[in-house]
């Protein structure tokens, strides 16, 4: 609500007449707030045979990622549809928080994983971006281990970053992206079919990234962030 509120101000400047808690209830009392509890399905398989490489981000001092194109953060989280969970991986940019890559699949294979990451690879490379510094940072899970994931990023000179661990703080800003796309926009999807989902995904991705002020970034939105902090490759 509290993003909401601030596009609001931005939109309508001197006519908006309501102050905050008023627009709350407003909000609260049009469904804008809503939030239910449901069975989670289990995203992340860490039982494998596959190299865990070392983590780069949680260490001392932590990892911050500065600029553009410095740290991309990766996970998968479910979505709820009419015939069934079907999960969404996102690609996040870290200091600019766009969302630069993602894909929605009906099961938790490598393919979804994969698709995003070529999405994210073209992002950067349409902004001129050395990925010989970017690094990858991901949970342990199969996919993001499994040898064609791992050699798409090789192949594409970028540096991997693994949890040690279950803890979902150590991908912390991931985590939060999932929320954010999920609270915000596909909570009352259950009952849609996949197609029409995936087209809710879309519509969710370019307001999170175009429209939505975002608070860690001053409210200001990702891809204003991107223009102001893109860096020319040399």
């Amino acid at each position: 609500m509290r993003e909401l509120y601030a596009c609001c101000v931005r939109k309508f400047q001197e006519k908006m007449v309501i102050g905050r808690d008023r627009c709350y209830a407003i909000f609260r009392a049009n469904g804008l707030s809503q939030r239910k509890s449901r069975k989670r399905p289990r995203t992340t398989n860490s039982n494998h045979n596959y190299y865990i490489y070392p983590d780069l981000l949680n260490v001392t001092p932590k990892f911050v990622a500065k600029e553009f194109g410095a740290m991309v953060v990766a996970d998968i989280t479910y979505v709820a549809t009419h015939s069934g969970w079907a999960y969404l991986s996102l690609l996040t940019d870290a200091s600019s928080r766009a969302i630069v890559g993602y894909a929605f699949s009906k099961t938790l294979g490598t393919e979804g994983p994969l698709e995003a990451l070529d999405m994210a690879i073209d992002f950067y490379k349409s902004n001129n971006i050395d990925m010989s510094t970017l690094i990858h940072h991901s949970d342990r899970g199969v996919q993001y281990c499994s040898n064609k994931y791992v050699e798409k990023l090789k192949w594409n000179h970028i540096n991997i970053s693994m949890t040690q661990c279950g803890d979902p703080l150590h991908n912390a800003l991931a985590e939060r992206m999932n929320n954010t796309i999920k609270n915000g926009w596909l909570f009352d999807c259950h009952d849609q079919d996949f197609e029409l989902v995936y087209k809710r995904i879309k519509q969710a991705v370019y307001t999170y990234n175009h429209v939505r002020p975002h608070q860690g970034i001053g409210m200001k939105t990702p891809m204003d962030m991107v223009r102001s902090i893109h860096r020319t490759a040399t």
